[in-house]
């Protein structure tokens, strides 16, 4: 049988549904066809909550492709050579499995998203603010999946709707601006059609805010100095609506800012007033559990701790420059950074290792199911956006020294003035280290040639990392996708 494109592996329904679990109680089904499947509101939900599912991956996804390939880790290849190597040392290719990775998962998600969109009405759900939910939770979804794709890959194929497997072979790359067009469409839609907060076990679902929110993202993202023609970056200068929208989320009175930078990442206090929006996880051995604390800790870290569950990789190292970032008195510092440790033969093992999502007596049945769920976006982030937005649209330097120093203040720092935007982009990745953000803010603001050269001159001892260009912002089309239909996509260049 010939295989289908990986894009389109989802395009029945039912049948991807029997792989899925979800925190939110999804059941297998067994009918095979998708016209069938949906009769019902429970039917939907069900669908939604695969959806959902789909965004396990999106810790990891963030982890290697933005944290690894940043100036956060240094990760030149020891003991092995690893598909996170070249990603850090600026030599990945086409074949390497974190492309093909990246790329099908979010085009499952997607499709998974499509199939609702294309199915559900009024007959089949008769009430209007649960049909409007499930629209707008399968539209956020799309758009923060396309959101990966276009930061990650530059221009990507166009799926809004179901399509057979021959009709999918001849769908192109569309440009990086048709891309935007429908995340901003997906996003202010879903901004529309979904609630504002939820109770009970609905808690941690997608809501109006999460959606303005990334929208913001998206817009902040857009606006910056384009470096590469073909890149995410578009120099649409759209500060004052992602200042407009966040300041939406700030008024709204929804979102407190938490006085304890460890209490935000508690696994007793999850979906708090801090999060817009996290990816839900739960440990127990039901498959919905994350991996991201084993992937980020050696092996001989988690022996030495008599943690029961096998360790990760012991060669991904949070880079010097990032620890010497932080001042000594930092709380963010001890909490996000294990500063070496000694190993279960009593040797000291002087290196450090991101312990940010850590909790030693959380574990679960293996390294992969960890019960602490992901934040995407946190209200921290949502104010360091809108003073960077201030930055930019002349706002009011006090507000923004405010903003800052109220993080710093958090962190047991003293306050500063003037902040720039260089002082806030050095606040933001000591608050967001590890959180999949640091390549991202480098890209949109035009500084990541620049920061990434500077960094490699200093940090780079074993003369193992490409000099960056502006070609390595963006990565390469996975080959398995290329070999599809020779020459309906063109490599990104420098690939």
């Amino acid at each position: 049988m010939q295989q289908l494109p990986k894009i389109l592996l989802v395009i029945v329904l039912p049948l991807l549904l029997l792989s899925c679990t979800d925190k939110l109680d999804v059941k297998p089904i067994s009918d095979p066809s998708v016209a069938n499947f949906y009769r019902n509101q429970q039917d939907f939900e069900q669908a939604v909550n695969a959806a959902y599912n789909g965004l396990s991956t999106y810790p990891t996804r963030h982890f290697f492709l933005s944290e690894v390939r940043s100036d956060n880790m240094y990760v030149p290849g020891e003991g092995g050579t690893y598909d996170w190597n070249p990603v850090n040392n600026f030599m990945v290719n086409s074949s390497n499995t974190l492309m093909s990775g990246a790329w099908s998962d979010c085009y499952n998600t997607i499709m998974r998203c499509n199939s609702v969109l294309d199915n559900i009405d009024a007959q089949k759900v008769p009430d209007e603010g649960i049909r409007n939910q499930f629209t707008g939770e399968a539209k956020f979804i799309r758009a923060l999946m396309y959101f990966d794709l276009v930061r990650f890959f530059g221009g990507v194929p166009k799926i809004d709707h179901l399509v057979t497997a021959t009709d999918a072979q001849d769908i192109p790359r569309a440009p990086v601006q048709d891309i935007y067009d429908l995340i901003i469409a997906d996003l202010e839609s879903a901004a529309q059609l979904l609630p504002a907060s939820y109770s009970g076990g609905s808690k941690g679902r997608a809501t109006l805010y999460a959606a303005k929110g990334i929208l913001a993202r998206v817009y902040l993202t857009r606006s910056g100095p384009v470096l590469l023609d073909k890149g995410p970056v578009l120099n649409s200068n759209e500060y004052a609506k992602a200042r407009d929208l966040l300041k939406e989320i700030i008024n709204s009175g929804s979102f407190t800012f938490i006085n304890s930078y460890p209490q935000i990442f508690s696994y007793d206090n999850e979906n708090n007033s801090e999060s817009v929006f996290e990816i839900q996880f739960k440990s127990g051995g039901t498959g919905t559990g994350t991996v991201i604390p084993a992937e980020m800790l050696p092996g001989g870290y988690m022996r030495a701790e008599k943690i029961p569950v096998a360790g990760g990789n012991d060669f991904k190292y949070v880079s010097n420059d990032l620890v010497s970032a932080y001042d000594t008195n930092d709380v963010r510092l001890t909490f996000n950074v294990l500063q070496g440790y000694t190993d279960e033969n009593g040797n000291f093992v002087n290196q450090d290792y991101f312990k940010k999502f850590l909790d030693p007596k959380r574990y679960g049945v293996d390294l992969r199911d960890w019960g602490i769920n992901q934040p995407v976006l946190r209200y921290t982030d949502v104010l360091m956006m809108y003073a960077e937005t201030l930055l930019h649209t002349g706002g009011s330097q006090a507000e923004i020294d405010g903003i800052v120093n109220q993080v710093r203040a958090r962190a047991g720092l003293a306050g500063i003035t003037g902040v720039n935007e260089d002082m806030l982009l050095a606040e933001r990745r000591r608050e967001f280290a590890a959180e999949g953000l640091r390549w991202h803010d480098l890209v949109r603001t035009g500084k990541v040639v620049t920061v990434m050269n500077a960094w490699m001159a200093k940090e780079d001892d074993k003369k193992v990392m490409k000099p960056m260009k502006t070609e390595y912002i963006i990565y390469p089309i996975p080959q398995t996708e290329m070999n599809i239909k020779p020459g309906l996509y063109e490599q990104n260049a420098g690939y």
